[in-house]
């Protein structure tokens, strides 16, 4: 890729003023502050779009879409994304490719602009937008990929790429926790969503990608899809929604949220705990966001098959790192066999729109196994849906 030494340099200079603050209160006090949200806002709200080296081929079937979602753990082990994207029989050829946590100049990453790359490699056209600033490499495996790099741009964001060209884009801000991911992330911005135009000859659509927010309670995460609902209220076009909506079921952040959700995976019978994380749309813990979804007319049921998209790992714990290192190294067993309980059903497909809203459960959606956990292409797993409506046209 081509850098544009201008932008790595306002990357780097935001990065050196904001690290002298160790809380979003004690930035949001300083008299500079007026002056970084400004830059920071300019850096952040820049739209990327990417053109395919070639016009790509049609569609194996006008009548439907074939799309793929796929948070991709930033681009880290990014030649295993790239080749499952390329020869994965069942992600091979996609016409719309939607993907979350996707870097841009970050050393974990190797530097990569990684939906550049993609767009490239196949052939499709793409847009991206950041969601934050990251001042440090990142946390948990992070640091081993970035190999003692720095980073470069240092944006952190969504994709999407399709067969058909973009149109009109939208950045839309949701409710963010943003003191939290300042103050222990380290990270600068807000969760938006990426609402893209797809110029599907005949047949136009509106392909949505979000990934809310993990630290807080399903209110937090309901309240963001009810934002993104009123955007979208007034769109008669079909809409295709994914992402990594973060539906454990666990009220995060609260003075009991340790003691609960421990409770839960350790005591819980294992066919009850196995419903909640993969039903998390059902039940009394069910993560109200998709109540919300269903108000506004959307589906999800046709597109998913309740397989696990992620595997816990509580290393990643903010609830487990808290615990004093005696303490984790004697109850590491217990620990061990409630993180093999926790398989978690995070990442949906959902649509409005069109014909196969009302179709059996799971017929027209499936998770890819094998290509996600510890040294492998990304620690979730991809998904893989078809939604069929107006076919696209030659012209």
């Amino acid at each position: 890729m081509t850098r544009d030494p201008a932008l790595v340099a306002e990357s780097r200079a935001l990065k050196a003023a904001l690290d002298r603050f160790p809380t979003l209160a004690a930035l949001r006090a300083a008299p500079e502050y007026p002056a970084l949200r400004a830059r920071l806002a300019a850096l952040l709200g820049t739209v990327r779009r990417h053109a395919p080296p070639a016009a790509p081929a049609p569609p194996a079937d006008p009548a439907r879409v074939r799309a793929v979602h796929w948070n991709i753990e930033h681009g880290n082990w990014y030649a295993q994304v790239e080749d499952a994207l390329l020869r994965h029989p069942a992600l091979a050829g996609a016409d719309l490719v939607m993907l979350n946590e996707i870097d841009f100049g970050m050393a974990r990453a190797a530097n990569r602009d990684v939906t550049g790359d993609l767009v490239a490699a196949l052939g499709l056209h793409g847009v991206w937008a950041p969601l934050f600033l990251e001042t440090t490499v990142g946390r948990d495996d992070d640091p081993v990929t970035a190999a003692g790099r720095d980073n470069e741009e240092a944006l952190f964001g969504l994709a999407i790429l399709a067969r058909w060209p973009i149109g009109e884009v939208r950045v839309l801000e949701l409710p963010s926790p943003e003191a939290l991911q300042f103050d222990l992330e380290r990270m600068a911005g807000r969760h938006i969503a990426l609402i893209a135009e797809v110029l599907r000859p005949g047949a136009p659509f509106v392909a949505v990608s979000a990934h809310l927010e993990v630290h807080r309670t399903r209110a937090d995460r309901a309240r963001q899809v009810r934002v993104l609902m009123q955007a979208l209220a007034g769109e008669r076009r079909p809409v295709i929604l994914a992402g990594d909506f973060n539906s454990h079921t666990f009220d995060r952040g609260l003075w009991h949220s340790p003691i609960t959700g421990g409770a839960s995976l350790l005591v819980w019978p294992g066919p009850w705990l196995r419903r909640r994380l993969l039903w998390p749309d059902r039940g009394p813990f069910r993560e109200t966001l998709f109540d919300v979804l269903r108000a506004h007319g959307f589906a999800w049921e046709p597109w998913v098959d309740r397989a696990p998209t992620l595997r816990l790992r509580l290393e990643r714990l903010d609830e487990v790192r808290a615990l004093p290192a005696a303490l984790r190294r004697r109850a590491a067993p217990l620990l061990r066999w409630a993180e093999r309980r926790g398989a978690l059903r995070l990442d949906w497909f959902a649509g409005r729109g069109w014909s196969h809203a009302h179709a059996a459960p799971g017929a027209h959606g499936r998770t890819v196994e094998g290509l996600d956990g510890p040294g492998r292409a990304s620690d979730h797993a991809p998904i893989v849906a078809e939604f069929a409506g107006p076919a696209a046209t030659s012209g």
